[in-house]
């Protein structure tokens, strides 16, 4: 029996030894699997950190060649030239400006002809008396009574018949009111019934002249002066004048001047909404478009 229990014994202590064998052997394989997993994660974190490392090189590389060009003697000779070719420009466009505006003011600056008094005067009814005659920049505006409302009508066909004028046209014919006049009967059958007002032009083509200045004192110009050549009656239009960006400056509309006479309040605002300043040509015309200069980042 004593044989017997000790067998026994020895067998459990085998088969203890056996087990403890068994799982050694397999936390053996886990910790080689782990050392593994660590060596890839190692060499993957490597590869990694390399391929990181080269890129920050090469950046801080670029950025040194690119910081000691900049710094060189031949880049900042070349931004001293670009600072002085930038205020050359500036100058320029003051003088184009200043010059432009001379030519157009020579090219559209008439004398009266007495020639044209003379055909006018030739041309009138009998019952017509004229009571102003105004010239100004190829454009002549005649004022008048008559006794019938057709005279003035008459006169402006005979202006066309002579081809005094390249266009005419009649602003108005009003009847006169004598109701609160104190002329006798017979006086007022020697008073003249109507009034008009005949517009015409002598000239068939007329400049526009359309520049950008900036609001202050000086009144720099911001771009060269545009001109353009239109006939009587034609329409000009400029687009894009409510804000505009020259480089890194954003420049909005402030105010206009049309002949060097200031538009009122609500067409400044009727031009900033539709973004365009237009009209009918019937002389010369000289705009100004002052602006002043928006905040960075702003509008």
């Amino acid at each position: 029996m004593a044989n017997s229990k000790k067998f026994e014994l020895t067998k459990k202590d085998m088969n203890f030894f056996s087990e403890f064998s068994a799982s050694a052997g397999q936390i053996g394989s886990y910790m080689s699997l782990a050392l593994l997993i660590l060596l890839g994660l190692l060499i993957a974190g490597g590869a990694v950190y390399a391929v990181v490392l080269v890129q920050t090189t090469a950046t801080r590389s670029g950025i040194d060649s690119l910081t000691n060009k900049m710094n060189s003697e031949s880049y900042q000779s070349q931004l001293l030239k670009y600072s002085e070719l930038n205020k050359d420009l500036s100058g320029l466009n003051q003088k184009y400006y200043d010059i432009a505006s001379l030519f157009s003011k020579v090219q559209n600056t008439d004398k009266v002809v007495s020639a044209n008094m003379d055909v006018v005067q030739s041309n009138l009814p009998k019952d017509v008396v004229i009571t102003s005659f105004d010239y100004s920049d190829g454009t002549v505006i005649i004022k008048g009574s008559a006794d019938s409302y057709y005279s003035p009508l008459d006169m402006v066909a005979n202006f066309s018949k002579a081809k005094l004028f390249t266009y005419v046209s009649i602003s108005s014919i009003k009847q006169i009111d004598f109701s609160q006049s104190s002329l006798t009967q017979e006086e007022l059958k020697l008073e003249k019934k109507y009034s008009f007002e005949v517009q015409g032009f002598l000239k068939t083509t007329y400049v526009v002249l359309i520049s950008r200045l900036l609001d202050i004192p000086s009144a720099t110009p911001l771009t060269a002066v545009k001109t353009q050549t239109l006939g009587v009656g034609e329409q000009y239009a400029e687009t894009g004048v409510t804000s505009f960006t020259d480089g890194d400056n954003t420049y909005n509309l402030s105010r206009v001047l049309i002949n060097n006479i200031a538009i009122t309040d609500a067409q400044l605002k009727e031009i900033q909404a539709s973004n365009t300043i237009s009209g009918i040509v019937t002389e010369s015309i000289d705009i100004k478009l002052f602006y002043t200069l928006a905040p960075k980042g702003g509008k």
